[in-house]
């Protein structure tokens, strides 16, 4: 069929210039820019989450969308009809599909404006933050085609009414159908539900909001607006009907047409879906194959043949959508592009089935209990994501795939695992701290290894290393957790072998939150409580300052180190020893660029820390990798720990003085030093060391919580501890193959200028608690100045015997030590009060600069919109009025 651009073109100025000379539309348009900036900034989860996207609004965005669309479209038809302009409109040398075309051309156009005005959104996150452009694209694809896909239907429901009210009623009710699809289970159970999941408009629009513009969502949206449209030209057309056709009412013939179309379009569109063709968007294009992927998967040998069968459940919940579609679409690129050599299956495994016990009995891969939120409720259900990796006699599994782990990264670290017999060698120094895991004699329970030791055997050959004996092993790198809880012997042997020159990770830490008792400060003998008096002591402890002096390591085990920056509002109660490492703490070497085990890092957490300081040893080379913001210190060992009838705990709350330096924390230390005699007077050289090591001072980074945060994928907590954790091993083995594929992740974009400006005031607060304690330990010093003052006085005294000057001081000491007590007692309430005022004042600041923000953010966008609307009102009675004045002029 041929149609007639101009009339199309015609029919849809006519509606854009009555909608534009009408300021009901401004005033739409307006409210549309204000809901959106609302839906956008003005939620509480939008400064919780401290992110530079659009991720609140594409939350709601497909419930807006119910409203606005029926709002626009809800005169499209009936007011034409109302007015009778409509027989009008249907007498025109036009067919009925370009009416219906020119129509649906001119609301497009009026919603197109809408969305470009709405631009300002982004302008808005351009002066918070840095938002990803890729991102903010495909975020504005997907409004604007879920937004044509439902004028569509806005349009079908006017047509059905000559009321513009039931117009917007069924326009609304229509296209909540669309949204709330899954939700329509109790027609038939979770199997109807997940199908109708697939119908929905939110299942599709999902693929936007994470800035991916495939080609099945195109398909919807597109297929969506010819349907309706489609329905409208048949709803139209119902003049021109005979009343039979074959023996049939015509109404019949079209229903069938109807029904025959759509199952036809949501059949393209599952084959579409299927396909798994998008484009990836996203600056750090994480939905695409990277080219260290590329490579790898192109260097492995013609020889050895790699089978994948992937056990996924055909029905899963919401929250785990994205990650089994994107195991599908990794796993057929990389068999796509392997030229044969990487065989894909997946199998749909439902429970009970012969999938199922084929993956339990082969691979040990079982269904895993999840809990869903979906719609305000929970379930819970089993599911298969799991992965299983044949090569030859060689076999790697992924039991589950949770929705925090990285698809790619996990899948070609199975392949190259799988293909590679020659792995690196890493050896891991038994210490007093059981990485290997042991058992509890007072529990009688055995305690699990750690995660990262699970994490390690996935890719290097992994040795338990002795050190009561002499390292005669070389590995490609060796770990060494926790050296201070070493014995002498242990600490010899180790020394050797690092001063040997060999690849060495060392983990040092002040204060292990997972076992204080390990704190290097302690002795080994030291009883946590007087509950543990029966217990068998651990060997005595090694000397570690000679330990440290004799690898060229410079390390204070005294001091623990703070940090103010914390770029998690939700997360503000955290105590400042855990300490947030990223590039929002306003120093730009927070994270080693030039070092492959610390460049394109975003966040790294390490809990109560200690600091790396320069070795006397001038010949060593000396690399930071991390390093403390601009308003950090350290806290004594001392006034951090505190010793109570229930053994040791630590201090919530010490005292923090900022320093004007930052602190390194992990470091890369590496060249030949020579020891020098204790004997000042003999000059016989000492033997030359050769030092290749790289040194955390924190233990507690890579425990079993990260990991777990990791797989999870818990809120906006995507910390690298595990990534920085396995580089520096990576590094140090010789083998950086995987370091770049690592660190592949969406960049954690934060509020920057929230962060400056929130700084300022967190860096006024700590002042202004420290000059409150300084004050009252100042004034404290002088009452109890001036108790000595008085009691000396009397001792001093010589119109007094020895006795009574001891019984006049002892009495005068009991009456002042009373008055010094409520004197300190009112000095401390002073103090407290002060702190929390300044806390009080700090929170009232940033909750301010938020309001401020939120303000311009969802006031100032709508304002062009809204003058210009009350122009073209006033504009519209003034020419009423000159019109009217005008007639009164002829008639009379």
């Amino acid at each position: 069929m041929k149609i007639n651009a101009q009339v199309v073109k015609t029919i849809s100025l006519r509606d854009l210039r009555l909608y534009f000379s009408n300021p009901t539309g401004y005033l739409f348009i307006t409210l549309f820019i204000f809901l959106s900036a609302l839906a956008a900034f003005w939620q509480a989860g939008f400064f919780a989450d401290n992110l530079a996207n659009l991720d609140k609004l594409n939350n709601v965005f497909p419930l807006l969308l119910i409203f606005f669309v029926s709002a626009l479209t809800m005169n499209i038809w009936s007011e034409e009809r109302r007015q009778g302009t409509d027989e009008l409109l249907f007498t025109l040398p036009a067919t009925d599909l370009e009416i219906v075309l020119g129509k649906y051309l001119a609301v497009l156009g009026i919603y197109s404006a809408s969305l470009l005005l709405s631009l300002s959104h982004v302008l808005v996150l351009f002066w918070l933050g840095s938002p990803d452009i890729g991102l903010m694209f495909a975020n504005y694809v997907g409004y604007w085609l879920a937004g044509a896909a439902l004028l569509a239907v806005g349009m079908f429901a006017s047509l059905l009414s000559i009321n513009a009210t039931f117009s917007f009623i069924l326009g609304a009710l229509f296209c909540a159908v669309f949204v709330y699809l899954p939700n329509m289970d109790w027609l038939g159970g979770d199997w109807l539900r997940m199908f109708l999941q697939r119908l929905s408009l939110p299942e599709y629009f999902a693929d936007f909001a994470g800035g991916v513009i495939s080609l099945s969502a195109l398909t919807y949206f597109v297929l969506v607006a010819g349907i309706l449209i489609y329905f409208n030209v048949i709803l139209i057309g119902r003049r021109h009907w005979p009343a039979q056709a074959d023996g049939y009412k015509m109404w019949m013939h079209y229903l069938v047409r109807a029904i025959a179309i759509v199952i036809a379009a949501f059949s393209i569109v599952f084959i579409f879906d299927r396909m798994a063709v998008r484009i990836d968007t996203t600056a750090e294009r994480i939905h695409s194959l990277s080219r260290e992927t590329k490579r790898l998967i192109s260097s492995m040998p013609d020889d050895r043949k790699v089978l994948i069968q992937a056990y996924l459940s055909p029905e899963t919940p919401p929250d785990y959508v994205e990650q089994r579609a994107n195991i599908i679409g990794t796993l057929e690129e990389i068999s796509a592009m392997s030229g044969g050599n990487i065989q894909v299956l997946i199998k749909d495994v439902t429970p009970y089935s012969e999938e199922a016990r084929e993956a339990r009995d082969k691979f040990n891969i079982r269904a895993q209990e999840v809990i869903t939120n979906e719609y305000g409720r929970s379930d819970r259900g089993e599911l298969y994501l799991g992965l299983a990796f044949t090569s030859g006699a060689n076999e790697e599994v992924i039991p589950f795939f949770d929705k925090g782990l990285p698809v790619e990264y996990e899948i070609v670290r199975s392949i190259r695992s799988v293909t590679n017999s020659d792995r690196k060698k890493i050896g891991l120094v038994s210490t007093g701290l059981k990485l290997y895991g042991d058992f509890n004699f007072q529990t009688g329970q055995q305690v699990p290894p750690w995660r990262v030791v699970g994490e390690l055997e996935k890719q290097f050959e992994l040795n338990m290393v002795n050190a009561d004996e002499p390292i005669e092993q070389v590995y490609d790198a060796l770990i060494v957790p926790l050296p201070s809880s070493m014995t002498q012997p242990q600490m010899d042997n180790v020394s050797a072998y690092i001063t040997a020159g060999h690849p060495t990770v060392l983990l040092v830490d002040p204060l292990p939150v997972v076992d204080i008792t390990l704190s290097p400060i302690l002795p080994s003998n030291m009883q946590m409580s007087p509950f543990m008096q029966n217990q068998e002591q651990p060997p005595p402890k090694g000397d570690l300052m000679g330990f440290l002096m004799n690898i060229g390591l410079t390390w204070d085990p005294s001091q623990i180190i703070w940090d103010s920056y914390n770029p998690h509002p939700d997360l503000a109660a955290t105590q400042k020893e855990v300490v947030f490492i990223g590039s929002g703490n306003r120093n730009p070497e927070a994270f080693n660029q030039n070092d492959a085990a610390t460049a394109g890092l975003q966040e790294v957490v390490l809990m109560f820390p200690g600091f790396i300081d320069y070795s006397p040893a001038a010949s060593l080379t000396y690399t930071p990798l991390l390093e403390t913001g601009m308003v950090s210190g350290k806290v004594p060992y001392q006034q951090m720990v505190r010793r109570s009838l229930f053994g040791l705990s630590v201090n919530p709350d010490p005292p923090h003085n900022p320093t004007p330096r930052e602190y390194t924390m992990a470091a890369r230390i590496n060249g030949k030093f020579t020891i020098k005699p204790e004997d000042p007077n003999d000059q016989t050289p000492g033997p030359e060391h050769n030092i290749n090591m790289l040194v955390i001072s924190d233990i507690d980074f890579i425990s079993s919580q990260f990991f777990t945060i990791r797989e999870r994928g818990y809120g906006n907590y995507n910390f690298d501890n595990v990534t920085f954790f396995l580089n520096c091993i990576d590094e140090m083995a010789g083998d950086g193959s995987f370091i770049e594929l690592r660190k592949r992740r969406i960049r954690h974009r934060t509020l920057t200028a929230v962060e400056a400006n929130t700084e300022e005031f967190v860096q006024r607060r700590l002042e202004q608690e420290q000059m409150a304690k300084n004050h009252a330990d100042s004034a404290l010093t002088e009452a109890r100045q001036r108790l000595t003052e008085k009691v000396n006085a009397v001792r001093q005294r010589d119109d007094l015997d020895e006795q009574t000057k001891q019984i006049m001081a002892q009495n005068l000491q009991e009456v002042e030590n009373r008055r010094f007590e409520t004197v300190q007692a009112n000095i401390e309430s002073q103090r407290d009060a002060t702190i929390q005022k300044a806390h009080e004042d700090m929170e009232i600041a940033i909750r301010d600069i938020q309001t401020r923000i939120k303000m311009l953010a969802v006031l100032l966008p709508p304002i062009p919109v809204f003058v210009m609307g009350v122009y073209i009102f006033i504009r519209r009675r003034k020419r009423e009025y000159e019109g009217a004045l005008a007639a009164r002029r002829l008639r009379s």
